[in-house]
């Protein structure tokens, strides 16, 4: 509590200074308003300022997340809580928790893939990637690789397509064995 008093003292006594600083060229309120008017209204600014921090509040959500098992013979779901305010943060979430399994005997097939950036567009999911070389699978792996981050963006009902880059550029394959569509549509 104390620590909260810390931070938002300083940030009220900015904002009536912010406040007061018009109020000078004005005329002064007539004595039939009183004082009390004046300061109740300064005094309920700060205060719908403290009213918007809980809009910032991440909305939560638990997802399947998929992955594949130790053998790397079938493709497995997990479950992942995400936090987030916006639908972009929401597929930045989802990606994170694909890097990470969320049970022992799940493996991630995208632990050391690098996720440069996520963006939506009109339905259409842009994710660009690099593969450091311990991120390359063979061919059943790629596969998997594919069809888990396939299966965990297409969940939400905004994501329409998925295209993927790598590096930032189309590319033919992702390891060299699956090719790629340009994009990945959902199938309904």
């Amino acid at each position: 509590m104390n620590r909260y008093l810390y931070w938002v003292m300083p940030l009220l006594i900015l904002a009536l200074l912010a406040s007061a600083c018009g109020k000078a060229d004005k005329t002064p309120p007539d004595a039939s308003q009183g004082a009390g008017m004046g300061a109740q209204s300064e005094q309920q600014e700060p205060g719908s300022e403290q009213e918007k921090e809980p809009e910032r509040v991440k909305q939560k959500q638990t997802i399947a997340v998929y992955y594949t098992d130790d053998q790397l013979l079938e493709l497995v779901a997990g479950e992942a809580e995400i936090e987030y305010d916006t639908e972009q943060e929401k597929l930045e979430a989802a990606l994170a928790a694909l890097k990470q399994p969320s049970s022992e005997g799940q493996v991630s097939l995208w632990q050391d893939a690098v996720f440069h950036s996520v963006s939506l567009k009109d339905g259409l999911a842009t994710v660009d990637i690099s593969l450091p070389d311990e991120a390359r699978l063979g061919a059943p792996g790629e596969a998997f690789a594919l069809e888990a981050i396939q299966k965990t963006l297409f969940q939400f009902e905004e994501v329409k397509g998925l295209e993927l880059l790598l590096d930032g550029k189309p590319a033919d394959t992702l390891m060299g064995h699956e090719q790629l569509e340009h994009p990945f549509t959902k199938n309904k």
